[in-house]
């Protein structure tokens, strides 16, 4: 019987780099600080942080049905919210996700680029107010933030609207953390690990992730009408040149 036939190393074709092969390969390439510890820095959350948020939010889970689900709040306007709080939070999955999902409801790319490098021109004064005030705070936590904020908040939208306004930030907040757990266990993978950050949470966050990035860029394939293939390349793309391409100015 004749040997069965094997493909020698220089004919094989190579192999597609995956998300995690392309973004290790990209921080391997990254100049490492002096101190193993503490080069990773974005806002990251426990595994006990994230499950206590998810409750804090389940009994807004009607509101929430409402504003993503029934479009109580205008989807465009509520994803400018939302990539507002992702560049603040630095999470460039969450920047890639809702820079498409805000394409999707028809916001153009010149109103997204100055949501990105925080540029007032191009918003009226009620829009550019609530971008100012959800990343004001996320910056503090959901604690106070400045009177005159707030106040002018009340000039332009209802108590309700408020109130939608900051469930929105909320969402996002614990969704950016949450992605950015997964990151820094990309981040201690590579020798950089964080000195905030614990291996245990790393691992049940970057479950989470895993569990609901699939989920996330097959609504976004259906919603754009193109190959779950093509969104999944677009977001490794963004991802692996986040850095590169991030504004000066940035977040």
């Amino acid at each position: 019987m004749p040997a069965p036939k094997t493909r020698s190393s220089a004919g094989a074709k190579p192999k597609k780099p995956g998300l995690v092969s392309a973004v290790r390969k990209r921080k391997a390439g990254a100049t490492k600080p002096k101190s193993s510890f503490g080069g990773y820095r974005k806002r990251t959350t426990t595994a006990r942080e994230f499950a206590g948020s998810i409750h804090q939010l389940m009994p807004q889970a009607h509101e929430i049905y409402r504003i993503w689900g029934r479009h109580q709040m205008d989807p465009g306007f509520r994803e400018e919210l939302m990539l507002a709080v992702a560049k603040l939070n630095d999470c460039r999955y969450c920047t890639w996700g809702h820079h498409e999902w805000a394409q999707l409801s028809g916001i153009p790319e010149e109103e997204l680029a100055h949501i990105e490098n925080m540029d007032p021109r191009g918003f009226d004064r009620s829009k550019w107010v609530a971008i100012s005030y959800v990343r004001a705070l996320v910056s503090a936590n959901f604690g106070d933030v400045s009177p005159e904020l707030r106040e002018e908040m009340t000039q332009h939208y209802s108590a309700q609207e408020v109130r939608e306004i900051e469930l929105v930030a909320r969402v996002m907040d614990v969704s950016n953390r949450g992605a950015n757990t997964w990151d820094a266990m990309l981040s201690r993978i590579n020798g950089n690990p964080a000195n905030d950050s614990r291996l245990f949470d790393e691992i049940v966050m970057s479950g989470v992730f895993w569990t609901a990035a699939p989920v996330i860029v097959l609504v976004l394939a259906r919603g754009s009408k193109r190959p779950y293939r093509q969104v999944w390349k677009s977001m490794l793309d963004y991802v692996t040149h986040y850095e590169a391409s991030k504004p000066q100015s940035a977040a």
